[in-house]
């Protein structure tokens, strides 16, 4: 008798257990549903929350053209100290894919301006919403900033930008930002294959007013760093104490090599002796050397790639006297000379910063170690159609601009010729 009441009373504990547990789960899917709906809520809201009143809200740049939104995505890296190097850079939404590589490369905080033609509104700011909780690289370096056209945004409706699909982005957390980013590489939108002129300089200024360090490099989106770029140049400037206050106003740009590959080349070479190999069996080759060579031989690549390899750090090499075309990439302070946001589209965009620096009595030193690589090698069916007519019209803006800077610069003997 007494070994059945044990049993009873242990099946009513059991079932109360049962019962609680029971409970406790509907209380936790309760709350987890709530919680989703609350996820659900935020995202629509940030996403419907892009209105014609939000849009007129942003400012416009200097010649009245573009609204810029800045830091729609703020990276960890880049409010965390200004003594470090920021790679800043620019695209359409097409070629956001690029980041990944980059990020995966470069262990600093990288600013980039996105230029988004009315189209692309919609899609770009429902993916800026989920790139804003990536757990990775993208979350933790990278800072966004989107660039409209003024005039696009002007012919918005709230239905325009309200149409973005509930399917269109994943909204589980953690996002998986790789996805999205090469989502985006299938658009067919191109940066200069457009009715709509890309304004290259303005997106690099942005960029560039957007990065809080001391020190930038400004490349092109698919061009990737050597893989201890970064690290060692922020040795370099601390062994050299150019984060400190009594230097900001020296005048020395530090030049970095780039170099082009293969679209075959499944692994691009992230070190110099690795990079020396390719170019030994060429499927790596100076940049641009088949469609510009005069713009980046002044580099001298055979002097560079001579050099004893340092895998330690980098130093100066050698200076370089600036020369007609030369159009190196290169780090310095952010407080060099603008980008004449007059340029756009194909053609003396970055030419005409290097004259600047040059007339402005700036140093070129060509480091001995990094590198920066393209990916493709750049061949002349790879240029859209209009593009030796947009190089002619800049060609002409340069021979202004060159003048402007003889008015500018009047004590210096050097000229951009």
């Amino acid at each position: 008798m007494a070994y059945m009441s044990t049993i009873v009373i242990a099946l009513f504990v059991l079932l109360a257990f049962l019962q609680l547990s029971h409970f406790s789960m509907l209380q936790q899917l309760t709350q987890l549903h709530l919680a989703e709906e609350e996820r659900d809520r935020i995202w629509a809201q940030e996403i419907h929350q892009t209105t014609q009143d939000f849009f007129q809200s942003l400012p416009l740049d200097s010649s009245r053209t573009y609204r810029v939104e800045s830091n729609v995505v703020l990276s960890i890296k880049n409010t965390s100290s200004s003594d470090d190097v920021t790679l800043v850079t620019q695209c359409s939404p097409s070629h956001l894919h690029h980041l990944v590589d980059i990020a995966d490369l470069w262990h600093g905080p990288i600013s980039v301006a996105v230029f988004v033609r009315g189209s692309e509104i919609a899609t770009v700011r429902a993916l800026m919403v989920q790139l804003r909780r990536c757990p990775n690289a993208v979350g933790d370096r990278i800072s966004i900033h989107l660039v409209y056209v003024e005039a696009h945004v002007a012919r918005l409706s709230g239905d325009d930008i309200i149409a973005v699909g509930d399917t269109l982005y994943e909204r589980t957390s953690p996002v998986d930002c790789v996805a999205a980013l090469l989502r985006l590489s299938t658009a067919k939108q191109q940066n200069y294959a457009s009715k709509v002129p890309y304004p290259n300089n303005v997106l690099r200024n942005v960029a560039r007013d957007n990065a809080l360090t001391k020190f930038v490099m400004v490349v092109d989106i698919d061009m990737v760093p050597s893989a201890s770029l970064h690290d060692h140049f922020v040795n370099f400037a601390k062994e050299r104490n150019l984060f400190q206050l009594h230097k900001t106003h020296d005048k020395d740009v530090y030049v970095v090599p780039v170099f082009e590959a293969r679209s075959s080349l499944t692994s691009l070479p992230s070190a110099k002796p690795d990079l020396i190999e390719h170019v030994k069996d060429h499927s790596v080759r100076p940049f641009y050397v088949t469609r510009c060579d005069k713009c980046h031989r002044h580099t001298d690549y055979k002097k560079w790639m001579d050099l004893p390899v340092n895998m330690d750090g980098m130093k100066p090499a050698y200076d370089v006297e600036w020369q007609d075309a030369w159009e190196p990439f290169y780090i310095a302070r952010n407080s060099v000379p603008r980008y004449d946001e007059r340029f756009k589209q194909y053609g003396f965009n970055r030419i005409s910063n290097v004259c600047q620096l040059h007339m402005a009595g700036y140093t070129f030193h060509v480091m001995d170690t990094p590198f920066l690589v393209h990916k493709g090698f750049k061949e002349k069916g790879q240029f859209h159609a209009e593009k030796d007519v947009e190089n002619n019209m800049n060609r002409d803006l340069y021979a202004t601009f060159r003048r402007e800077l003889l008015l500018r610069y009047p004590g210096t003997s050097r000229q951009c010729v």
